[in-house]
């Protein structure tokens, strides 16, 4: 399977790192969100972005909301060649403290329903599906399960 998160740090992501966040967007997501928009997010009261960095190098990052007692995973992406490591999950669990250290009740994302490596991570921390948002996903058009859980 691989080796696991060891050996790599997740912290919160500073200006400098939106270039990193971006190409990994990029390398992930047929949808990415342009440059700007991320720097532009990165810098709302609402957002936080935890990196898993390796050795000086951003391999993975997660963005976060918060809105009054709410949170929500709106995306993690791991580096192609740097999957299969536990860096997602690292990222999804430093997610999930920041979501009980904000007080959040509940956290909720949306995923593919193709996208069964990511829907086996939620379902292990325990996030279960409220339905699905047929057609949300374009490039190509997919359904998405909308998925929560409590804090």
């Amino acid at each position: 399977m691989g080796e696991k998160a060891s050996g790599v740090l997740i912290r919160p992501a500073s200006a400098e790192d939106t270039d990193s966040i971006y190409e990994i967007g990029t390398l992930c997501f047929p949808d990415a969100w342009r440059r700007k928009t991320v720097a532009h997010d990165m810098e709302g009261d609402h957002s936080e972005y935890f990196v898993a960095d390796l050795n000086g190098e951003v391999v993975g990052y997660g963005c976060f909301w918060f809105v009054v007692d709410e949170g929500q995973l709106v995306n993690i992406g791991v580096r192609p060649e740097c999957r299969k490591r536990g860096y997602a999950e690292a990222i999804l669990k430093r997610g999930l403290e920041e979501c009980k250290a904000r007080n959040m009740k509940t956290i909720f994302l949306e995923v593919r329903v193709s996208n069964s490596s990511a829907l086996a991570l939620y379902k292990k921390y325990n996030f279960r599906s409220l339905g699905v948002r047929k057609g949300v996903y374009d490039l190509p058009r997919e359904d998405g399960y909308i998925m929560s859980r409590e804090i």
